[in-house]
């Protein structure tokens, strides 16, 4: 069965996509869902940092069989070239970021994006007022600061795709080329 998290992020055969954080068995997991079906003609890679985050994304591609692909790099520096992929998957990231930190993580992931290429963010959803002061499963952030982000890295535009069990899916365009980025 298709997870939400893979419904959003909607690749297909032949892509090749980004997945910047695993922070959790979750998280590999769905990196791992993703690499099934990109498949042999496609790409399907993973930055994070830390010995923990590898064994995770390892442990999971083990388990459905995958390839799947580690580089062990912070978010705002990736080790990839220009334009490589045609989805970057900003996973449960922006929340343990400062303002500048966000953007950065935002813009690396555009820089790394194909013309016409998608950004999709997976973050934990804070609700305002007294529903933010609940206690949650996993730290959110309000949904205008992760699409604020976004805008300022040079987002053409933005759109929140769901909203499911606390986890909001936000898409974003990569900016366009002859806008200077």
């Amino acid at each position: 069965m298709m997870s939400t998290g893979f419904a959003m992020v909607g690749a297909r055969s032949g892509d090749h996509v980004l997945v910047l954080g695993a922070p959790s068995a979750r998280d590999a997991a769905l990196a791992a869902e993703i690499a099934a079906i990109t498949g042999l003609n496609g790409r399907t890679v993973v930055v994070d940092v830390g010995t923990e985050a590898r064994t995770r994304v390892e442990t999971a591609a083990a388990k459905a069989g995958v390839l799947l692909e580690f580089e062990w790099a912070p978010i705002t520096m990736l080790p990839l070239g220009c334009g490589e992929f045609d989805i970057a998957v900003i996973n449960h990231q922006l929340v343990h970021q400062d303002g500048r930190n966000r953007v950065a993580c935002c813009e690396e992931a555009f820089r790394v994006v194909k013309p016409r290429g998608r950004v999709v963010v997976i973050e934990g959803l804070r609700r305002p007022g007294l529903f933010g002061l609940l206690p949650s499963r996993e730290p959110g952030l309000p949904a205008d600061e992760s699409r604020a982000a976004l805008m300022a890295a040079g987002a053409r535009a933005t759109r929140i795709l769901a909203d499911v069990d606390g986890v909001i899916y936000i898409e974003a365009l990569r900016p366009d080329v002859s806008e200077g980025r």
